[in-house]
C-alpha cells in the first residue's frame, strides 16, 4: 500500500502536478540502468567477385537483409557499478550487381560480424539488450577482385533488472550519445523509437 508520506516524498522533489491528484502506484517493471546509442560505420565489407569481369557502366545496389548483436562478455563492474561490456555484431547484407543492358550479372548475399565493447551502468543482476535499430548500405566500388561496400548501423544498447518501483509518469525515455561518430547523411542515428504521445485533453467542461 502506499501512504500520504510516499506521495508527501515525491511532492517534496519539486514535481508540478497542475493541482491534480496524484496516484503513486507500486509497479514491477524493468527499470533502465544504462540506456545509450551509437552510430557505427564499417568499411571494405567485400565480396568476391571471381573471374566476373564487371562491364564499364554497370550499377551495383547493397542491402542489409538481418542484423542481430547480443552479449558476449562483460568485465567485473567498479564501485560505480559501471561494466566493459561486449557484443557481437552480425549483418547479413546482398549486393546484387547489373549490367548496362538491365542483366543481373552477380548476386550474392554474405554475413559478416565485429565485437564492440562499451562501458555501461551494469551492476550485478542487470542484463543487457542490444539492437541494430537503423541500417543502411553503400557506397559500394569495385576494388581488384572483390566488390566492397561500407555499412552504416545504429546500435541501442540498454543495460535492466526487474524491479519494483514508485513512479509517476513523465513521457518516453531517449537514449544518449554512446560516442560521437559522424556519419554522411542521410543515415540517422538515432531514428524515431517511439510513435508520438497524444496531446493532453483540452477540457473546458
Amino acid at each position: 500500500m502506499v501512504g500520504k508520506s510516499d506521495l508527501d516524498s515525491v511532492e517534496l522533489q519539486g514535481l508540478n502536478f497542475n493541482n491534480r491528484q496524484l496516484e503513486v502506484v507500486c509497479i514491477e517493471t524493468f527499470k533502465v540502468y544504462d540506456f545509450c546509442f551509437q552510430s557505427e560505420r564499417r568499411e571494405n565489407n567485400c565480396f568476391p567477385l571471381g573471374t566476373l569481369t564487371i562491364p564499364p557502366g554497370s550499377t551495383i545496389a547493397c542491402r542489409i537483409k538481418d542484423t542481430t548483436c547480443e552479449e558476449i562478455e562483460r568485465g567485473e563492474p567498479n564501485e560505480q557499478g559501471r561494466a566493459n561490456v561486449t557484443f557481437s555484431v552480425t549483418i547479413k547484407a546482398k549486393v546484387t550487381i547489373t549490367n548496362p543492358e538491365g542483366n543481373v550479372i552477380f548476386n550474392q548475399k554474405r554475413i559478416f560480424g565485429f565485437t564492440k565493447t562499451v562501458v555501461l551502468c551494469a551492476p550485478e543482476g542487470t542484463q543487457t539488450v542490444c539492437a541494430v535499430v537503423n541500417a543502411s548500405c553503400g557506397p559500394c566500388l569495385i576494388m581488384g577482385e572483390e566488390v566492397c561496400c561500407t555499412f552504416d548501423l545504429c546500435i541501442v544498447i540498454q543495460s535492466l533488472a526487474l524491479v519494483k518501483l514508485l513512479v509517476p509518469s513523465f513521457g518516453f525515455c531517449q537514449p544518449v550519445v554512446c560516442e560521437q561518430v559522424a556519419p554522411g547523411p542521410p543515415f540517422v542515428c538515432p531514428p524515431v523509437l517511439f510513435p508520438p504521445q497524444c496531446p493532453p485533453l483540452n477540457n473546458n467542461g
